[in-house]
């Protein structure tokens, strides 16, 4: 594992543009409003903070505190998601918020994310940083879901077309599921 980064200290960052500001309350890094309006991890079919807090408890018995967690502006083509280790902010690519993607797979990218703070990264033998490592990737199949993602992904992505306007079909929750098997 490699050694966390400690958090600096408020009167150490001069911040401008896209940086973040931490606040010397909570020691928490927010999104600058310079950037435009603040994104918020509620979208219009998944709550990202509902993800996050049934993984962290189901996968990380509380370890992590909470990040920032936001959907990206525009819609990637092929990244599915982001996660910023040294400021904290998990960003999900905004075409997961659609009723077409099953709850299953926007639940094993964030876990994947997750994972990202969990790990942070290490130094590779010309100073890269590596994210990937052995360790991340075998604790990335203790998810649950992980096979079902990895096939919906290679089966589905990119998505074709827009996002359905209809809400998502009511089944059994994957993080009810989740909870449940867990709790």
């Amino acid at each position: 594992m490699s050694p966390r980064r400690p958090i600096p200290m408020p009167s150490q960052l001069e911040l401008f543009g896209s940086m973040l500001i931490v606040s010397a309350q909570t020691n928490t890094p927010k999104p600058s409003s310079r950037r435009g309006p603040v994104h918020k991890p509620q979208g219009a079919v998944y709550d990202l903070a509902r993800f996050f807090a049934v993984i962290n408890e189901v996968m990380f018995k509380q370890e992590l505190a909470p990040p920032t967690m936001r959907w990206s502006r525009n819609r990637w083509r092929y990244t599915l998601g982001l996660c910023d280790v040294e400021d904290r902010v998990i960003t999900l690519n905004c075409a997961l918020d659609d009723a077409r993607i099953p709850e299953v797979v926007v639940a094993g990218i964030m876990h994947h994310e997750m994972l990202h703070l969990y790990f942070g990264f290490s130094e590779g033998a010309r100073g890269q940083r590596r994210y990937h490592t052995p360790e991340f990737r075998a604790a990335e199949k203790l998810f649950p879901g992980f096979e079902t993602t990895e096939r919906w992904i290679a089966d589905h992505w990119p998505l074709r077309g827009r996002p359905a306007k209809r809400p998502r079909p009511e089944t059994q929750s994957f993080l009810a599921y989740l909870s449940m098997m867990h709790g």
